[in-house]
């Protein structure tokens, strides 16, 4: 069963130094969005950059293993092949096409590939995977080719002991594009009606009770901790909740939000690797705030409870 991923994107850069960021392997580590997730995975290169048969070797613990290699080169295009060992073998062919409109790059990135005929169902979620890894991607080559730095940083933090609390929140479901909007708006007025009531919470989070990547949608809980949530009236747009004491692999992002993402990844792909069985909700916890924080000192946790 055939199945086509494409994504694509606009760069206010130059075409060469866009290009050169995609057709040198050398340079995939700054933007890829696999290999942010194991940094120290290890990887090999050969040939010439730009040229057919140059290619990039990969045997990572949490990434797996394959073999990425340019198969032939355009004017306006590149194309590889891409063959991946580990977890699973499979094939496919890469293309990155490139076009000048109206003094940008537009990019577009496509996979095509297949799966055998009883595995069609997995069809949906793959395809949304891969898009989902892509829109990542994009974003930060945008960011390389632009400003020429990502500007945050993800780190494994192992498995640690948490100490839950109470807490009390808003609830939406919405799509992904949406959440950033939607979110601050729901954080603004959780601020603002905490305050009012003279509360003063000690935990700042958002958790993530469902996920529907083939749909493209979600369920979050923006909220902030209290101690007695039955004692205290925050009205009807509010439900309150715990999040339990107990093991959780955390991941640590510093910098901007936009690239929260990657920490998603991170933790869900480690864990997959680790079989690690999730226990509970996953959630972001934020150590302080867009408001009086510059983006660069921005820090946050993404917790995943596992057994």
């Amino acid at each position: 069963m055939k199945y086509h991923v494409e994504r694509s994107t606009s760069i206010h850069a130059d075409l060469k130094k866009v290009r050169a960021l995609v057709e040198d392997f050398k340079h995939w580590n700054s933007w890829s969005p696999w290999t942010i997730v194991e940094p120290d995975c290890k990887m090999s290169l050969q040939g010439e950059p730009n040229t057919p048969g140059h290619k990039m070797s990969w045997d990572g613990q949490v990434i797996g293993s394959g073999v990425n290699a340019i198969e032939s080169v355009e004017q306006n295009a590149i194309h590889y092949d891409l063959e991946f060992i580990k977890p699973y073998a499979s094939k496919a062919k890469i293309t990155f096409k490139f076009e000048v409109v109206e003094g940008k790059v537009r990019v577009t990135w496509t996979m095509d590939s297949s799966l055998r005929f009883y595995k069609f169902f997995m069809i949906p979620i793959m395809k949304a995977w891969i898009g989902m890894d892509y829109d990542r991607g994009l974003k930060m080559l945008k960011t390389m080719a632009e400003k020429g730095h990502i500007p945050a940083k993800t780190t494994n933090g192992g498995t640690v002991d948490f100490e839950g609390f109470n807490y009390v929140g808003i609830q939406r479901t919405g799509t992904m594009e949406d959440i950033s909007t939607t979110m601050k708006k729901d954080f603004e007025k959780l601020t603002a009606d905490v305050h009012s009531k003279g509360l003063k919470p000690k935990h700042w989070v958002s958790l993530y009770p469902k996920f529907n990547m083939v749909k493209n949608s979600m369920t979050y809980v923006a909220a902030v901790s209290v101690e007695n949530p039955d004692e205290v009236d925050m009205g009807s747009d509010y439900i309150s909740g715990t999040i339990d004491s107990g093991k959780m692999l955390e991941i640590k992002h510093e910098g901007s939000y936009e690239f929260l993402g990657n920490a998603w990844s991170m933790g869900m792909m480690c864990a997959r690797a680790k079989k690690m069985k999730q226990k509970g909700v996953p959630f972001e916890y934020y150590w302080n705030s867009p408001q009086d924080t510059e983006e660069k000192d921005l820090k946050t946790s993404v917790y995943f409870p596992v057994k």
